[in-house]
Parts: structure tokens; C-alpha cells; sequence
């Protein structure tokens, strides 16, 4: 195995992981698999996904081409979004109102309360929900990868 293999590989680790992440939001934005997810009441979908989408795009392009400035553009992109969705719905779980979550109307209005979960409710609280927290943790796959890419030597030039 030459040198460049190993770092070659920490962007193709990443690339597949993004690339599962975002396949993985348009199914769960697109596809009604009620009581994974409740699209009947979500509303159109396509601004979330698009939200997803042309950033994980660019940031799968930025790996493929193994553009460094571009990986760093994108694992920060990976770790805000991985942040933006502990930030919807574990703050609120684990701490109630706070000051940025003081209104949980949107939990109800888009049909949360009716998808597959095994956390405890609390209240009240929102309680992230399995097709969420499948999210997460593709999110997370995604940015913990491509932040490796990153930084590894040799893996981007």
C-alpha cells in the first residue's frame, strides 16, 4: 500500500459517509415511512433538504477533488450542522424553555409527537425522535470523518 492510500482514504471514509448522511435526509424528508417519520403534517420539505443538500454537495466535491481549502470549508459546515441539530433538539430535551427554545409549538405542529421514539417524554419538552437521532449520528459520522480528512497529512492537498 503506497503513502497517498492511506490519506486518499480518509476522504473516500468521509465522502461515503456523507454522501449515506444526506441520501439518508431526502429519503426521511421525501418519503412517507409513517411512524419513522410524519411527513402529513411537516409541510413541504424542500427548503430543509435544500438547506442540506447544496452545503453536503459542495463538501462532497470539496473531498473527491481533495481541494483542502474546500475539506476545511466543509468539515466546518459538517460540524455546525451536526451542532444545529443537537442544538433543535437535545437542548430543549435535556433543559426545558430556555431563552433561544421557549416556544415548542413547532414540535407539535409537525407531527413530532406522533413519530417512533424511545426516550422518555419529559413533559412538555421535545423528545428527539429515532428517524432524528439516526440523523445525528450519520451527522456526526459525517463530521467526525471529514474533520479527519482534514487534518490527516497527505489527505488533502
Amino acid at each position: 500500500m503506497g503513502a497517498r492510500e492511506p490519506a486518499q482514504s480518509s476522504c473516500r471514509m468521509a465522502l461515503i459517509a456523507l454522501a449515506l448522511m444526506l441520501i439518508y435526509f431526502a429519503v426521511d424528508n421525501h418519503v412517507g415511512l409513517n411512524p419513522w417519520n410524519n411527513l402529513a403534517q411537516a409541510g413541504s420539505q424542500w427548503s430543509s433538504t435544500l438547506a442540506g443538500w447544496i452545503p453536503g454537495l459542495f463538501t462532497l466535491w470539496a473531498l473527491r477533488r481533495r481541494a483542502r481549502w474546500a475539506v476545511g470549508v466543509g468539515a466546518v459546515w459538517t460540524v455546525v450542522w451536526f451542532l444545529l441539530q443537537l442544538w433543535q433538539w437535545w437542548i430543549p430535551y435535556l433543559f426545558g424553555p430556555t431563552p433561544l427554545h421557549s416556544d415548542f409549538r413547532w414540535y407539535i405542529e409537525h407531527g413530532y409527537t406522533e413519530t417512533l421514539r424511545i426516550l422518555p417524554q419529559r413533559g412538555a419538552r421535545p423528545t428527539p425522535d429515532l428517524q432524528h437521532m439516526m440523523l445525528q449520528m450519520l451527522s456526526l459520522s459525517a463530521a467526525v470523518l471529514t474533520v479527519r480528512a482534514y487534518v490527516k497529512p497527505g489527505s488533502v492537498l
